[in-house]
């Protein structure tokens, strides 16, 4: 009985130094996770940053009057080869009319 209280007395310390250094470990890691954070959280706002100012862009650009100026362009044209009588081959030719002043009047692209 003696042998095992001397057992039991000897592992108590084993285990209290083990579990000292289980919370080193631990809280080391806890730091590395908030350094992690930290930087992920700036790399975020950078990108939030980029992001902002190429949406401000987009809604700058108004894609929809875009669209409309071209409806109304090809109406327009359509309107005038039929009124001109060209036929087939004028109907034919307003989609390639509508392509080339399309890209004068917006030379960024389609």
């Amino acid at each position: 009985m003696a042998r095992i209280v001397a057992d039991v007395a000897a592992e108590e310390p084993v285990e209290t130094a083990s579990r000292i250094d289980d919370l080193d470990s631990a809280s080391r890691q806890i730091a590395l996770l908030r350094e992690e954070v930290a930087d992920l959280r700036a790399r975020l706002s950078t990108v939030r940053a980029q992001t902002n100012n190429v949406a401000l862009q987009a809604a700058e650009t108004h894609p929809w009057l875009r669209i409309a100026g071209t409806v109304a362009f090809t109406f327009v044209l359509g309107k005038l080869v039929q009124h001109m009588r060209l036929g087939a081959a004028g109907a034919a030719a307003v989609p390639l009319i509508v392509a080339q002043a399309n890209g004068r009047i917006w030379p960024s692209g389609r």
